[in-house]
């Protein structure tokens, strides 16, 4: 796995706000591109190969630990609130369907795969690893900066689609809203998500998650007209909702969430304590607890629940900042992520792999610029090398 510079698109900005991604540049807030249009990662196909392999297998073990939590009773350990036991538990026995996951690596080309975390509702770098990548590929391919037969791992557009299929034919789901807040990437992606669920035959229809209504007298969700949303894909946290004034209507109201609320369990990063517990010395799985100090001093502290990482402290180092402090934590033993010499500086590669339903899919690449993966960490394509 090796960080490769190639010379930019000269249309290059052009070309991604054709596919609808717009926040790749620089702000004064984040003041790094976020988009890497001069360097690429490049894998062979027997790299490509093993980290399949290796996520196909962990996204079967995080399906069975997510089981084994709401089956066992065990949501208060993963963080997740007495109120909402009830609906979660509804959620995973009625088999509410599954879009998207994605499982967040550690790999150095050279040594196993290793789950970080897993990022199981909110889709984040979903329209930059299943499109705009593969914009890029095709672009310099075209321009003869690739080697030749160069390919990659990216089957995420196709493999959303045919579970948008899938939940329309064999699950009966035919109407579909979607929502997020009023930020740019988000609206983004989930437009991105309904175009998908639109070209395989859903009706769709969007609204912002601030005017998704409530009414005692309604068992579901309304939209602006007051009309009842029955199914609901929705970037936006659950751990938000139940933080929410109308935190009681997650628990009881008739709408089905896209992702479905089971996943609440899925996205705490307690599950990465169980899954420890139920498969002990796996070789891509990192030792984990709840029981603080139980590896010694050399973990990472998480939030059961934090995001762009937020409150996540490494061995030795403070916390960095965040919302998520007041949370418990799970501890997990630490492991170097691999430094990739770009021109500005070093970084540092955290995969994501995506899954439709539950088959994997493709990947797509964030480096940072620390060893805390942050909301300054830029997206790199990939390409997987021949022979």
């Amino acid at each position: 796995m090796i960080r490769r510079t190639v010379t930019p698109r000269p249309d290059w900005e052009a070309r991604l706000r054709e596919v609808g991604f717009t926040w790749f540049a620089p702000t004064p807030e984040h003041p790094v591109p976020y988009w890497s249009e001069d360097g690429y990662y490049a894998f062979t196909t027997d790299q490509i190969e093993q980290i399949r392999s290796a996520s196909q297998e962990l996204t079967n073990l995080v399906l069975e630990a997510t089981g084994h939590a709401i089956e066992r009773g065990r949501l208060a350990e993963l963080g997740i609130p007495a109120f909402l036991h009830s609906a979660v538990r509804d959620s995973w026995e009625q088999d509410d369907p599954t879009v998207y996951m994605r499982l967040d690596l550690a790999y150095d080309g050279h040594s196993g795969v290793k789950l970080l975390e897993v990022n199981a509702q909110t889709p984040t770098s979903l329209l930059e690893a299943a499109v705009s990548q593969w914009q890029w590929l095709e672009d310099q391919q075209a321009r003869g900066e690739l080697p030749a037969g160069a390919t990659q791992w990216n089957t995420i557009h196709e493999g959303l689609t045919e579970q948008w299929a899938h939940l329309k034919a064999a699950r009966g789901v035919h109407e579909v809203a979607f929502s997020s807040a009023r930020v740019e990437e988000d609206a983004a992606t989930v437009t991105y998500l309904r175009e998908l669920a639109g070209a395989a035959g859903l009706r769709t229809s969007f609204i912002f998650t601030e005017d998704l209504g409530t009414s005692p007298t309604e068992p579901y969700l309304l939209d602006t007209w007051s009309l009842p949303i029955r199914g609901l894909m929705w970037l936006w946290p659950f751990e938000f909702a139940w933080e929410s004034r109308d935190s009681a209507f997650l628990a009881s109201t008739g709408t089905r969430f896209i992702e479905p609320l089971w996943k609440a369990v899925t996205g705490s990063k307690g599950l990465l304590a169980l899954l420890h517990e139920l498969n002990p010395g796996h070789p891509n799985l990192l030792p984990a607890t709840l029981t603080s100090g139980a590896l010694g001093a050399d973990v990472v502290r998480k939030p059961l629940y934090s995001r762009e990482g937020q409150n996540v402290q490494l061995p030795g180092e403070a916390s960095t900042p965040g919302a998520y402090a007041d949370l418990p934590v799970v501890e997990q033993a630490y492991t170097e992520l691999p430094t990739a010499q770009a021109p500005d500086g070093p970084r540092y590669p955290v995969l994501g792999v995506w899954v439709a339903g539950d088959e994997v899919c493709g990947l797509g690449i964030r480096e940072g610029r620390s060893r805390v993966t942050d909301n300054r960490a830029t997206f790199a394509p990939h390409v997987v090398l021949p022979g």
